[in-house]
């Protein structure tokens, strides 16, 4: 085996311990064994992605938390059409790959339209496996804007849970020629080019599923021209995913265009982005599937909410509550906060971080008018600060709703958990001990000091 890992040539040595190329370490593998069947790659956060090989062949990749986004990209990338899900078979291995096999075989594809939907949902598949693996690792490290590898991070695993079945074929009946079986060399540096662009621009936290969302409109019309401004006023609304605006936009599959152009509006934090769900079909009554349907009830989410215009604070309380499996939602003013908790359709935010020096309005006045809502009177607030907070202030905005004060050195993953965790087995609640109550009695005098974690008072 040691031979076939030598004989096999890469664009760079090197990179064989680039962190990108983790999967391809298991892909290569089974390639070089002449592998039939399915390697399926689980992440902790119960993501699957499934890859089929055919005598060693890469042929097919599918699963992820956006197939039928995919399908519906891949499909009109290479026939300039929307496909129809009216007859999908769900029952099979792979329903895509299946449909793939129809519409060959009707003639409704022709052969090269069959090869560019194969490549580009390889490619697709292999930068979402990358991005599920690689992001916490440059979380960690601060997020660089160079690829990193893996002597960086002694003693690291991959992370991947590999479940490796043989024999399995993503649809039994369908033999795609060999002359379509893509190169798993050009797959690598494919994926490989893609991934450092990503990298340099800033964006390993954010997928390309996601959804950008202009926060700051006033801020970005006054640095662009008029048009510029008019189609990312349109496109920027946190409901399309960048891969989708790229076809929006004609771009096609070259999101990173679009990348290119907001990634620095998303540094600033005149930008962010909100995970989306994939596009629905429902069943009806003769058990047929509509096409492209979006879901009509739309399901409550839970979102972690922040109010920081410090992009530091924002990267850490999105990568915290993307791991807690919550939605993340940041605004930098106190009032544009009030707007979209008190607008927002989908419900409340399960918990508020706030930082104590927001812009526009002052903490107590956020506090007040929060719990004159029914519906977000039981919602946590937690105020953070750097600064020392006399005693009188502190009070005040305790009585007007914060539920906790604490040091914005405090500001660490495992802190923030703990809060999290408290709040979320309602522990800590609007009515429970820590809200301060009005007793005979004065409250000591109050600095919150550099090493003090949060705020208490105590009735004397």
């Amino acid at each position: 085996m040691t031979s076939n890992w030598e004989n096999f040539e890469m664009p760079n040595r090197s990179e064989q311990r680039l962190t990108c190329n983790r999967i391809f370490r298991h892909l290569i593998f089974y390639h070089l064994q002449k592998f039939t069947g399915k390697i399926k790659v689980s992440s902790t956060k119960g993501e699957e992605w499934s890859f089929y090989f055919l005598l060693g062949n890469l042929t097919w990749a599918s699963g992820g938390s956006y197939p039928l986004r995919r399908w519906r990209r891949q499909f009109y990338a290479a026939t300039g059409k929307l496909p129809n899900l009216d007859h999908l078979d769900w029952n099979a291995e792979c329903w895509d790959c299946t449909e793939l096999r129809i519409q060959s075989e009707s003639n409704s594809l022709a052969i090269e339209q069959v090869q560019t939907i194969v490549n580009g949902t390889l490619k697709e598949v292999l930068f979402d496996v990358v991005q599920a693996f690689e992001a916490s690792i440059y979380q960690y490290l601060g997020c660089p804007q160079t690829l990193i590898s893996l002597s960086q991070l002694t003693g690291i695993g991959d992370g991947m849970d590999l479940e490796v079945q043989e024999g399995v074929t993503p649809d039994r009946y369908y033999r795609l020629p060999y002359s379509l079986f893509p190169n798993i060399k050009r797959l690598q540096e494919t994926t490989y080019q893609h991934w450092k662009k990503w990298i340099r621009l800033g964006l390993s936290q954010v997928s390309p599923n996601e959804a950008p969302l202009l926060l700051e409109p006033e801020q970005l019309q006054r640095r662009v021209s008029p048009k510029v401004y008019q189609n990312m006023a349109k496109g920027l609304q946190g409901k399309t995913s960048l891969r989708d605006l790229a076809f929006k936009f004609k771009k096609n599959s070259d999101f990173f265009t679009i990348a290119s152009a907001i990634a620095p509006y998303y540094k600033e934090g005149l930008i962010n982005f909100n995970k989306i769900k994939d596009l629905s079909v429902y069943n009806s009554e003769k058990q047929k599937y509509s096409t492209f349907t979006l879901s009509e009830k739309p399901q409550e989410e839970s979102f972690l909410f922040a109010i920081d215009s410090s992009r530091k604070n924002q990267s850490l309380l999105s990568a915290i509550a993307q791991r807690q499996g919550y939605k993340f939602e940041a605004v930098s003013d106190g009032l544009n906060a009030l707007y979209k908790i008190v607008n927002n359709p989908l419900g409340r935010p399960k918990i508020i971080f706030a930082s104590y020096d927001m812009e526009i309005i002052k903490p107590t006045e956020f506090c007040t008018i929060i719990r004159r809502i029914e519906l977000l009177q039981p919602v946590p607030i937690i105020f953070y600060t750097k600064h020392p907070i006399p005693n009188k202030e502190a009070q005040n905005i305790l009585y007007a709703g914060a539920n906790e004060l604490i040091n914005q050195n405090s500001l660490a993953p495992s802190y923030v958990n703990s809060i999290i965790k408290k709040y979320q087995q309602g522990k800590s609640n609007l009515k429970d001990k820590n809200q301060p109550t009005i007793n005979q009695g004065t409250y000591s005098n109050f600095r919150l000091s550099p090493n003090q974690t949060s705020f208490s008072m105590s009735v004397s």
